[in-house]
């Protein structure tokens, strides 16, 4: 870099450490090379009220909606104050419905309207940053824990206590039974898929290729499979065929001996029949002096 120096119209510094263009004042070049390090600035959806109470539906509007009627002039209102502008009809429905839950969940335990706001809003916020951010459920309920937290605790400027210690047990219990139980369905309804559907075409415009055909084989083509080195792996003899091989050369040599062997063991087989014999003889005659002593 070759040092030089920018001057220009002095002004005040903006919050970010420049205040515009064409308004740098005794800035050397390496000076505006450091700020191309710094932090882009916040997306949209980032840029948020620290505190969420009033953020979306205020009080007036509440008085509004607790003097309606009916359940569907209550969902058209809060419709309406929770900005709800899906194209979706569905995504419409279920994002009212979501609303509509939490805004009877308020009323079920008598919250004032600073507390109705600050939940509406904390919900809201939790669906719309879950989605963007496509967050697994653990961190999207860690989320939920740093929004519900930030506005029970009363530690200015960090934090605000809106909720109890009691709203907060019961907030988190109502929120694990309804948002995270059907977080998965949530995530299906709001998230954006993308089908991609693939189509071959013709090759050559729709034009057919050109079939050649194939040529006449003759006798004296034809070759040895056998001979062949890329076939050898078909022919090469198994394991079981190897195994009785052996075992057929072994007992070719072992002939003699197999006969030898036969005839001692016809022998022994002998012995053992007449041994057999003479002790199935002695058990006969044993008996007959049994049974002579009993009848004598």
């Amino acid at each position: 870099w070759v040092m030089g120096t920018l001057r220009g119209r002095a002004e005040p510094m903006g919050p970010m450490g420049y205040s515009g263009y064409g308004s740098y004042t005794n800035t050397t070049v390496s000076d505006f090379h450091m700020t191309k390090t710094m932090k882009p600035r916040p997306k949209p959806e980032d840029m948020r009220p620290l505190f969420l109470y009033w953020a979306d539906v205020s009080e007036a509007d509440l008085a509004t909606v607790a003097a309606a009627g009916t359940k569907a002039e209550i969902r058209q209102l809060l419709k309406e104050y929770m900005k709800v502008d899906q194209p979706d009809e569905l995504r419409a429905e279920v994002l009212t419905d979501m609303h509509y839950h939490n805004y009877s969940f308020c009323m079920s335990h008598s919250f004032p309207p600073e507390k109705t706001s600050t939940l509406l809003s904390i919900m809201k916020i939790l669906l719309e940053d879950s989605v963007r951010l496509r967050l697994e459920p653990e961190d999207s309920f860690q989320l939920f824990q740093d929004w519900l937290l930030k506005h029970a605790v009363e530690r200015p400027p960090r934090s605000v206590g809106i909720f109890s210690f009691d709203d907060v047990k019961s907030i988190v219990e109502y929120a694990t039974n309804s948002f995270f139980r059907h977080y998965r369905l949530y995530m299906y309804a709001f998230m954006t898929h993308c089908d991609v559907c693939l189509r071959v075409g013709e090759p050559l415009g729709g034009a057919k290729p050109l079939i050649l055909k194939p040529l006449a084989m003759t006798t004296e083509s034809e070759v040895d499979p056998t001979q062949q080195p890329e076939l050898a792996h078909l022919f090469r003899p198994s394991e079981q065929e190897q195994a009785e091989a052996e075992m057929r050369r072994l007992r070719s040599k072992q002939e003699p001996e197999d006969e030898r062997s036969a005839m001692i063991k016809q022998r022994v087989e002998e012995g053992v029949k007449r041994l057999m014999e003479d002790f199935e003889l002695k058990l006969k005659e044993q008996d007959e002096r049994f049974q002579a002593m009993l009848n004598g």
